[in-house]
């Protein structure tokens, strides 16, 4: 495996010329989640419970329909960037495109993750629920490269392409604290241009373990 650097700076390469076109998909992406998040916050100011229940549970509902599938879509633009790809139209059209292609294993996907890392959340602390999120932290990728597989086939192969790969990545999600915070200061502006500078570091994160993980299957098979 390469060092945290390297991917980071893989991604500044693969990003140079395109940050501002890419912190652009990020503002609309972002957007749309604030939107589907809006029934929730509403609802929180309300003194009858049952109104604030179901303002969380339309906001859950709404980001699966569109949040969730939508942000995967645009994971799998800067994959398709990682790898020199051309686009058939401009970024923003593509986006829209793979989010209505793979919308319905988006959302399959993304609500049986959210059901597992619920069920493990409260018996295992948060230790699990973080465990696993790491584990199937390259389900969009896995979408995009395997078009035929299930939901549940997807959720299986991030799995097992993560074993031995988790604290690589937490490790490498740490290394952007510092930038982070920064974003934070800039009251949230600097997350439009952190946001590609992440996913496009994970994209080539993605990568190298997919190549290793591929590797071990010919291994078994042959």
């Amino acid at each position: 495996m390469k060092m945290y650097s390297e991917y980071r700076a893989q991604a500044r390469e693969t990003l140079k010329g395109r940050w501002n076109e890419m912190a652009l998909v990020a503002l609309i992406v972002f957007a749309i989640g604030m939107v589907c998040s809006s029934p929730a916050m509403l609802s929180g100011g309300l003194e009858d419970k049952l109104y604030s229940i179901f303002g969380s549970c339309t906001q859950l509902v709404l980001s699966l329909l569109i949040a969730v599938p939508l942000q995967f879509a645009f994971y799998n633009l800067l994959l398709r960037y990682a790898r020199s790809e051309e686009l058939e139209g401009s970024y923003i059209s593509f986006c829209f495109k793979d989010f209505a292609a793979n919308w319905s294993k988006y959302f399959v996907a993304g609500l049986l993750m959210t059901l597992v890392l619920v069920v493990v959340l409260v018996p295992t602390l948060m230790i699990g629920t973080i465990i696993l999120g790491l584990a199937y932290g390259m389900i969009p990728f896995v979408i995009h490269d395997n078009p035929e597989m299930s939901a549940r086939e997807v959720l299986r192969t991030s799995r097992l392409m993560m074993r031995g790969h988790k604290w690589q990545l937490f490790v490498l999600e740490l290394t952007f604290i510092g930038w982070i915070f920064l974003a934070i200061f800039t009251c949230g502006i600097g997350l439009l241009w952190l946001e590609p500078y992440m996913t496009t570091t994970y994209a080539h994160f993605y990568e190298e373990v997919k190549a290793e993980y591929e590797a071990v299957e010919a291994a078994v098979e042959a």
